[in-house]
């Protein structure tokens, strides 16, 4: 049995290619957080319906139009964990003809700031409505920091990757001159 001469380009071509597959994990979910859509606004115009829209760093989406009579109320959900001693948790969401929708990502340990965001909506659904209403809730945060930390990583292991890419191919050229 004929043992192989050792070459440079091989060992390098192997870290570049392992190098290369870190690097796939971690840029699909910084995607995937950035892509997160944790901002939800909801407008309303005087003579319009009102439109939710969901948002992420990335790009957003318009989860729906209702008219003013098609929402039929606006309310606090309340968290129902079964685990002993859990901190209550709560969410603003509106119940409409078509179904119930979550006007925040987040779910919040702070009633009053839920009940805050709730009862503005309700008001002004319940009132003449002449001017227009805009409201928003951003837990886009949070994505924000993991997806630029996950992304940032897998740049930087991408970096590697290309340069033991180039290291490989000046091996290989240096090899081709020696055996010439």
């Amino acid at each position: 049995m004929r043992a192989l001469p050792y070459r440079r380009s091989r060992a390098t071509a192997i870290g570049a290619t392992a190098f290369l597959m870190l690097c796939l994990p971690f840029l699909v979910l910084g995607v995937f957080f950035l892509g997160q859509k944790a901002r939800m606004d909801l407008r309303c115009e005087p003579q319009a319906p009102c439109v939710l829209t969901r948002s992420s760093w990335l790009d957003h989406e318009e989860v729906g139009r209702y008219a003013p009579q098609d929402i039929l109320r606006v309310e606090v959900d309340r968290s129902r964990s079964r685990r002993s001693g859990a901190a209550p948790i709560f969410r603003p969401q509106m119940e409409t003809t078509s179904g119930v929708q979550p006007l925040a990502f987040q779910w919040t340990e702070d009633e009053a700031e839920a009940t805050a965001f709730a009862d503005t909506v309700r008001r002004y659904l319940t009132g003449p409505r002449t001017d227009a209403l805009e409201v928003f809730r951003d837990d886009r945060k949070a994505s924000l920091r993991v997806g630029s930390a996950f992304t940032g990583v897998g740049l930087a292991v991408l970096a590697v990757s290309l340069w033991l890419l180039s290291r490989t191919l000046a091996h290989r050229k240096a090899e081709r001159a020696a055996t010439r």
